[in-house]
């Protein structure tokens, strides 16, 4: 089952990890956020794929923050 971050959720994850706004932003705009409830939400797995990407990361930095926020 796929877990869905909110804006708020999703932003405070990347940006403990070192990602600015503008950082945040791609990632976001990149995972495309889906309407459930009528809110924007994004998919974790898809987020913590793009993010593992950046470069000051670890492999696995990014999954570790994740499950905690969700």
């Amino acid at each position: 089952m796929t877990t869905y971050l909110d804006f708020v959720s999703a932003t405070r994850i990347l940006a403990a990890q070192g990602f600015n706004k503008h950082d945040i932003a791609c990632v976001l705009d990149l995972t495309g956020p889906q309407m459930r409830n009528d809110s924007p939400v994004w998919p974790a797995d898809q987020i913590e794929r793009l993010a593992a990407r950046a470069y000051w990361l670890g492999e696995h930095e990014v999954a570790k923050a994740l499950p905690a926020a969700a």
